[in-house]
């Protein structure tokens, strides 16, 4: 069984809370000072297989999209193809996990070996890749400031060393 997730890391911890004039009741934006690119992102698998547990990864360029997931399933497929194993693909409801594209795929994958097993709506803490997540960003990382996405890319990658993770090579529009 795998248990498929995304997590995305910044350079600094978003602000929790703005403060605004007394009487004005509209939402406050907080700006940021790294935007949208100032970001890693990640897909991973937690591998269960009887005792062990193992970390897969993948660095996205960018946001996870529907295009990403369907690639690293792909990937996922061939190996469970190769291996002659039947493998179980726990996803929750994020809207590039029930796309139409990765539903459309879904009988290639089985045919593959990868049966997907989509988690009950609003229960993401039933994946039990968001442990290994929490675990990364709150104790394997624990500095919050990084001056760069090159610096935050090495720490996150460290991070990932130190729980023996694995990295999976996914390409876009691999069938």
């Amino acid at each position: 069984m795998k248990c498929l997730d995304e997590s995305g890391f910044s350079l600094c911890l978003p602000p929790t809370c703005a403060w605004t004039r007394k009487g004005q009741s509209h939402q406050h934006r907080v700006p940021t000072r790294w935007g949208s690119r100032g970001r890693v992102n990640l897909i991973g698998a937690l591998c269960l297989e009887g005792a062990d547990e193992r970390l897969e990864y993948s660095i996205l360029e960018g946001a996870c999209r529907k295009e990403n997931v369907s690639a690293y399933l792909d990937a996922i497929s061939g190996e469970a193809e190769r291996s002659g194993r039947e493998v179980v693909v726990v996803l929750d409801n994020a809207s590039f996990h029930t796309a139409k594209m990765v539903e459309e795929k879904r009988s290639v994958w089985e045919g593959r070996g990868l049966t997907p097993l989509y988690l009950p709506a609003y229960c993401p803490h039933l994946n039990l890749i968001e442990g290994v997540w929490r675990r990364l960003k709150g104790f394997l990382m624990p500095r919050r400031f990084y001056d760069s996405v090159n610096e935050l890319k090495e720490a996150v990658l460290a991070a990932l060393r130190l729980l023996g993770a694995e990295e999976v090579h996914i390409q876009l529009g691999d069938t």
